[in-house]
């Protein structure tokens, strides 16, 4: 997840510029992070870690810094939580489109083909 470093404003330095131009997806994640940091008075590094450190599962985030100041910044994440909310639009902008094949596997035309019709009735007795 990219941090406030980078946004439509600024152009990306360093390691950015060897992976090319940021992306509009990209911008929009930075874009995210930086409001909902705004919001809640933090960073946006603390944000974007914060939000790992919150995912399900086993998530250990590993934190970059030249500085013992980014690392004391870095570690604040641990301070605060964020929302549902909060989590569920960082979700949103930073969902990974699977594309072809999934996509096209998952339609409900293939689906009802694949299960002949009756997709809708064991997807209901899973839940």
């Amino acid at each position: 997840m990219l941090t406030g470093k980078y946004n439509k404003d600024a152009s990306a330095e360093g390691r950015a510029t060897l992976w090319g131009s940021i992306s509009d997806k990209n911008l929009r994640i930075a874009q995210a992070v930086s409001e909902i940091a705004e919001q809640i008075g933090r960073s946006p590094a603390q944000v974007a870690l914060n939000s790992v450190r919150q995912q399900p599962g086993v998530m250990l985030p590993i934190i970059g810094a030249k500085k013992a100041a980014q690392v004391r910044d870095n570690l604040a994440c641990l301070d605060f939580t964020l929302s549902g909310e909060q989590l569920a639009r960082l979700d949103e902008v930073s969902r990974i489109e699977l594309g072809f094949p999934y996509d096209f596997l998952t339609s409900e035309g293939v689906r009802d083909l694949v299960f002949g019709g009756t997709f809708a009735q064991i997807d209901n007795h899973r839940n």
